[in-house]
């Protein structure tokens, strides 16, 4: 065993401890950081509307801005309560709020941008639609409006246009506008509404009849058929009509062609179809029916005829075989017969042909025909029957001889064995190895060293507007396969260090963020070979505003 010193022991104390703490350092910060949500992910509201924020963290403190930086005015009716409720004043003027949460406890921040929308109209699709009862039908909501209003919308069925009527227990919409139709629905039309969830002024309705499925016939297959008793038979059933009616039935099995039969028990017919026909099964013909489930009064059926297996004989193998006292011996069987007759057998052993001899204690036959032989066994022949589980009237036997056990033989004393001398090896002959010769080094080629030519960027002019992510990409030219990494940097100067917005950045990968509230009509981007920073490239980037109703992207 391993054995720690103290040192050891100290250090690996030392690091059990830091691990905890950076677990609960982990823990905490996990449970404290801010988050901020809304309910069905909603970031759109109305002017004169209100939306509900919350969010994690603990001592939270609210802001509501007109830029990101929580420094831009808004109208004076327009705020936010401690519970994170944000009521928009009607007067508002801004396109876009910036909500922040910051807790007071870890000064952990988080920041959502909330889009100030006007609703225009909403539309359903489909229109015009059938409905089958017992079924479902998907509706959807399309919501217009200026700045991207939300679609998230509220749904209620009805049996009027008004949206005031009662439907049949069962029909209803879920909220994400499954309509589903209960099978025992006795209108024959359904109104669907949709209101908008960000102005619930907005509104509107579709249309929809309801159908009710019906069964024309219902056939059972397969027909003609010969089910041997004890055995088993699959049954399907098709059920057609008008609407796609359900393929739902209920079975049942009968020894007449009205149904009304009955049958041997243990006989009987599954939900699934599957009949099973008793071992002891008399009948000679029996009637299958499928009843519809949606219309009692169609149905469908067959007739299957029964015949039995039949045992014509019992065979066992081996034959004319022997086995010594104390052994075991195996022994099979084969039933042989008419409609595939069971093969499972019972064995008994004895020791007369006829098959009353008893066998003394221990001389046995196991249910899977393995003769066993007690050492004491005094007949020198025993019989071995098989009897059919189907038919005990049939059976099969065979005879073994038993053998005494063999007499070990006396002590024999032993010849003594002259042992014969080892010959001594006559030694081989060492011959002298033959020198490899040195072989004459390669020599190695000298490689050229890879230069850069240039650097190019595509697309060198682009367009795009605040708040949108746009990607560019550079390629390096020269000789050698140079390295193809760069270096990228933005600004508002052709060489890149004019200033730019403080979220307008680009990452190494060349993707171009422009800040909502970037001010430069043009921004250039410079792309710099990592192998030779002489050799460099640039693009033009005009910028346009996605708040057009803000007249400047800079804050008041």
């Amino acid at each position: 065993m391993k054995k720690f010193t103290g040192t050891a022991c100290i250090s690996a104390f030392i690091t059990l401890i830091v691990l905890l703490l950076n677990g609960c350092v982990s823990f905490f910060i996990s449970q404290y950081t801010v988050r901020i949500s809304t309910a069905n992910n909603i970031t759109s509201v109305i002017s004169g509307g209100s939306l509900a924020l919350r969010a994690s963290g603990r001592e939270l403190v609210w802001t509501v801005s007109s830029t990101s930086d929580g420094t831009g005015r808004v109208a004076d009716g327009t705020f936010i309560n401690n519970n994170g409720l944000l009521t928009v004043d009607y007067r508002e003027t801004a396109s876009y709020l910036y909500i922040i949460a910051k807790s007071n406890q870890n000064g952990s921040t988080d920041t959502i941008q909330i889009r100030i929308v006007t609703v225009s109209g909403l539309s359903i699709s489909p229109v015009n639609q059938i409905v089958v009862a017992g079924r479902t039908q998907q509706f959807k909501a399309q919501v217009t409006g200026t700045n991207n209003p939300d679609h998230a919308v509220t749904w209620r069925v009805s049996s009027n246009p008004s949206g005031t009527g009662a439907v049949s227990y069962g029909t209803q919409i879920n909220s994400s506008g499954v309509l589903s139709v209960a099978a025992g629905e006795s209108l024959s039309t359904l109104y669907i509404f949709a209101v908008s969830t960000v102005d619930p002024s907005k509104s509107n309705s579709v249309s929809a009849s309801v159908v009710i499925p019906t069964v024309t016939s219902v056939s059972v297959s397969p027909a003609n058929q010969t089910v041997v008793a004890g055995r088993t038979m699959q049954f399907s059933a098709s059920v057609t009509g008008t609407y796609n009616p359900s393929n739902n039935v209920t079975w049942t099995v009968s020894s007449n062609a009205s149904g009304t039969g009955a049958v041997t028990q243990g006989t009987r017919i599954s939900g699934g179809g599957l009949l099973t026909v008793a071992a002891d099964e008399s009948l000679s013909a029996l009637y299958i029916f499928a009843v519809s489930t949606i219309d009692p009064s169609k149905s469908g059926s067959v007739s299957v005829s029964v015949v039995l297996p039949v045992v014509l004989r019992v065979t066992v193998s081996p034959s004319n075989s022997s086995v010594i006292v104390g052994r075991s011996l195996q022994f099979t069987a084969q039933v042989i017969g008419t409609n595939n007759p069971s093969t499972s057998v019972s064995w008994k052993v004895s020791t007369t042909a006829s098959g009353s001899g008893s066998v003394v204690s221990g001389t046995k036959i196991s249910a899977n025909g393995l003769l066993s032989v007690a050492v004491n066994e005094t007949a020198r022949t025993l019989y071995i029957f098989a009897i059919s589980s189907f038919d005990r009237s049939k059976m099969g036997s065979v005879s073994v001889v038993v053998s005494p056990a063999p007499v070990t033989p006396s002590e024999i004393s032993p010849t003594p064995v002259k042992p014969t001398p080892t010959p001594t090896p006559t030694p081989t002959p060492t011959s002298t190895p033959t020198p490899t010769p040195t072989p004459t080094p390669t020599p190695t080629p000298t490689s050229t060293p890879a230069t850069v030519t240039g650097v190019s960027i595509s697309p060198s002019s682009v367009s795009t507007q605040t708040n949108r992510t746009i990607q560019l990409n550079a390629a390096v030219t020269g000789t050698n396969n140079p390295p193809s990494s760069v270096t990228w940097r933005v600004g508002s100067n052709q060489d890149g260090s004019g200033s730019v917005a403080t979220r307008t950045t680009i990452s190494a990968s060349g993707s171009l963020f422009v800040a909502p509230n970037e001010w430069n009509p043009v921004l250039y981007v410079i792309a710099v070979s990592t192998a030779d920073s002489s050799k460099r490239a640039s693009a033009a980037v005009m910028v346009t505003n996605a708040n057009p109703n803000q007249g400047s992207n800079q804050g008041n």
